[in-house]
């Protein structure tokens, strides 16, 4: 009985799977077949950027014919002296405006002062600022949203909505479909 394994590997753009045959070595006498298929999905690194004052909401909409893979987000939040606990949060929505997801930070901001926060996969869950400014939140390993959806990143009590100030930075991987 035959027994086959196979490894798929990008390499260069290129989708290469190798394939054992027979369990043999793979030697000279043996040479080892591979196949190459073109890889159609040309995601590339794509900053998403809101650096406006006086705005504590931002909003991010994925372009028509386009998917985004979101890497990570961070975020700069100086809250005026307005008091009001703020809660920062990612919302993500469909392209019919229906809240399909929403990551809160752990821990809340109050009046007059300035935080940032780091939002990607694989990070830990702070619930206490780090430095006494730096807090980081995961995000799901497969946000990946198609066109006409949203990403949207605000303060959920809107203390201050339109005096706090917040700068947002988004890598998102981008590909046309």
């Amino acid at each position: 009985m035959a027994r086959a394994s196979g490894l798929m590997a990008a390499v260069g753009g290129w989708l290469r799977t190798i394939l054992y045959a027979d369990g043999a070595d793979v030697g000279a006498a043996n040479p080892l077949p591979v196949y190459v298929v073109p890889v159609a999905d040309d995601w590339h690194p794509d900053l998403q950027v809101d650096e406006a004052a006086n705005d504590s909401d931002k909003t991010f909409t994925v372009p028509a014919d386009t998917e985004w893979y979101i890497c990570w987000i961070w975020v700069e939040y100086a809250s005026t002296a307005t008091v009001g606990v703020r809660q920062l949060v990612v919302q993500l929505q469909d392209d019919a405006a229906d809240v399909i997801g929403e990551i809160r930070m752990g821990l809340a901001q109050a009046a007059s002062l300035t935080r940032y926060y780091q939002i990607g996969p694989s990070l830990g869950d702070l619930v206490a600022a780090r430095d006494g400014d730096w807090l980081m939140t995961p995000l799901m390993s497969t946000t990946v949203l198609p066109a006409g959806y949203v990403v949207r990143i605000y303060d959920n009590n809107a203390v201050a909505a339109a005096a706090d100030d917040m700068v947002v930075q988004m890598m998102v991987m981008a590909r046309a479909v």
